[in-house]
């Protein structure tokens, strides 16, 4: 079956996921901060929906699944769904309340056919994690409390 491991594979797990952003690094965080300390306003993708996760908390499922010896193909991703926009209203709200900001800029949910990437994307991209989340003994954390911990790092 589709969950089944090839022959010599008995012992791995495969863990996907998406739209994984941490302190470290150029990722969606650390590029709308600089963007909404230096545009008067943002337009931002609101028409795609996905999970954000943050690189630790994928880092402590992926090391429960090592402890637990899990098989097979995973899902993970924090908890909760956003589109782009409503991550960046997010990132700014807290990049404000943390010092990170020092003023609010408007931002505009825009179309993904407004917005040059040169991918196509699916519009709704949330993995379903139930089957990892039965096997570990902890539960995913909502991507706004996770979001607000990377901030956090960011600002100390």
């Amino acid at each position: 079956g589709r969950d089944a491991l090839p022959d010599g594979f008995e012992n791995w797990a495969v863990i996907r996921t998406a739209w994984v952003d941490s302190s470290h690094g150029n990722y969606f965080v650390k590029t709308m901060l600089r963007l909404m300390a230096e545009k008067p306003q943002l337009g931002v993708v609101g028409d795609q929906v996905g999970t954000p996760t943050w690189a630790k908390a994928l880092a402590l499922a992926c090391w429960g699944a090592t402890e637990r010896k899990l098989q097979g193909f995973y899902h993970w991703t924090d908890a909760g769904v956003a589109s782009w926009y409503d991550f960046a209203v997010a990132i700014q709200r807290l990049g404000v309340q943390h010092g990170l900001l020092e003023k609010v800029i408007p931002i505009k949910s825009i179309n993904t056919d407004d917005s040059p990437t040169p991918a196509s994307r699916p519009s709704y991209r949330v993995l379903d994690k139930s089957k990892i989340l039965e096997a570990l003994s902890f539960d995913a954390v909502h991507w706004q409390d996770q979001l607000n911990e990377m901030i956090a790092e960011l600002a100390d």
